[in-house]
C-alpha cells in the first residue's frame, strides 16, 4: 500500500463514484517503492463489490481521463496473458520499466497525446536498452525478452498479440452485464460470470445464453423464490439448455402447398373446410392435386 497513491487518488474528486473507487482499490494496491500494480482483475472487482465488466468499463473512464495506463503483458515463454500492469498517474513522469510489456512496453493507443508517440510510451527508455550503458534504467544484469526468446526452445509459432482480443473481451463483459441484469434471482456475480464465460470459452454462442437467461424469467415469474435456481447454478450442467428457445421454422410455399396438397387428397371434409378456393386452385396449377379431388374433398371452386 502507498499512502501517496492513495492521498493522490483521494483527491480526484471530479471522478463519478464507480471510477473513483476503482482508482482508490488501485491505489491501495500500489507499491511505493517499485511502483508496481498489477492485481487481478477478479480481485479488483472483489475489492470494489462490482462485476469484472462494470470494474473494466471503469477502468477505461480513468484511462481515457488521464488518470492511469494500462499495459497488457503475456509471458514470452508460454504466451499466457498476465495480469495487466497499471501505471498511475502519479509516476506518469517516471514510470517504471514493466516487463513482458505487449507491443514494445506501449500503453494502449489513443492514451496520451496523440501525434506523439513518445508520450504513450511506458517508460521513455529505448526499448532494447544497452546493458553496457550506467545510465541505462535496466539492470546490467538483466536479459532482455529478445534474448530470452532466442535462449528458449520455441516449440509451437508465436501467437502475436491481436488487436481484435480486447473489443473481443469488451463484448463478452457486456454480454455478462446484460445476464446478470436478466437473471430473476441472483447469487454470487463473480461466479456467475465464470461460469458463463466458461461455457462461452467452450463453443456456447452467449446469444443462447442471454436467451436461456430471458426465457427462465419469463417461465419462474409465478415461481416461488426459493424455486427459482440461483443465477451460479442456472449455467451448471445442462440445465440453461433446456430453456434455449427454439426458433420456429418457416415454411416455404413448396411446402405449404404439398401439406395442403396432401389434406385434400385425404378427403377429410372437416378438414379442407379452412381451404378457400384460391388455395385449392394453386394446388392445382402446381399439379398436387386435379379439380376432381377437390371436388371429393368437398371444396366448392
Amino acid at each position: 500500500m502507498s499512502h501517496k497513491a492513495v492521498s493522490w487518488a483521494l483527491e480526484q474528486r471530479h471522478l463519478k463514484p464507480g471510477p473513483w473507487v476503482v482508482l482508490i482499490q488501485l491505489a491501495d494496491r500500489h507499491n511505493k517503492d517499485t511502483l508496481q500494480c498489477d492485481p487481478d482483475q477478479n480481485l479488483i472487482a472483489a475489492d470494489c463489490n462490482m462485476s469484472r465488466a462494470t470494474v473494466n468499463r471503469h477502468l477505461e473512464d480513468l484511462e481515457t481521463c488521464g488518470l492511469i495506463r494500462r499495459v497488457p503483458r503475456v509471458n514470452p515463454r508460454t504466451n499466457k496473458a498476465l495480469s495487466t500492469f497499471y501505471i498511475l498517474g502519479l509516476n506518469f513522469d517516471n514510470p517504471p520499466v514493466v516487463e513482458y510489456a505487449v507491443s514494445q512496453n506501449e500503453t494502449r493507443k489513443g492514451v496520451g497525446k496523440k501525434g506523439n508517440k513518445s508520450e504513450g510510451r511506458v517508460s521513455k527508455c529505448d526499448t532494447e536498452p544497452c546493458l553496457k550503458n550506467d545510465d541505462s534504467r535496466v539492470s546490467k544484469n538483466a536479459i532482455s525478452e529478445s534474448q530470452i526468446e532466442t535462449q528458449t526452445l520455441v516449440t509451437e509459432p508465436v501467437k502475436e498479440p491481436c488487436a481484435a482480443d480486447a473489443s473481443h473481451h469488451r463484448d463478452l463483459n457486456l454480454v455478462l452485464d446484460e445476464i446478470w441484469a436478466a437473471y430473476p434471482r441472483k447469487g454470487d456475480q463473480l461466479a456467475t460470470e465464470k461460469a458463463a464465460s466458461a461455457l462461452i470459452e467452450e463453443g456456447a454462442s452467449p446469444a443462447d445464453l442471454l436467451a436461456a437467461v430471458k426465457a427462465y424469467a419469463k417461465k419462474s415469474a409465478s415461481y416461488d423464490e426459493s424455486r427459482v435456481k440461483l443465477s451460479q447454478n442456472f449455467f451448471a450442467g445442462d440445465f440453461w439448455r433446456r430453456h434455449v428457445p427454439v426458433a420456429a421454422k418457416v415454411a416455404s410455399r413448396d411446402e405449404i402447398l404439398q401439406a395442403r396438397a396432401e389434406t385434400i387428397l385425404e378427403g377429410k371434409t372437416f378438414l379442407c373446410r379452412s381451404i378457400t378456393a384460391h388455395a385449392a386452385g394453386e394446388c392445382i396449377t402446381a399439379g398436387l392435386v386435379t379439380p376432381q379431388d377437390c371436388l371429393q374433398a368437398g371444396i366448392a371452386l
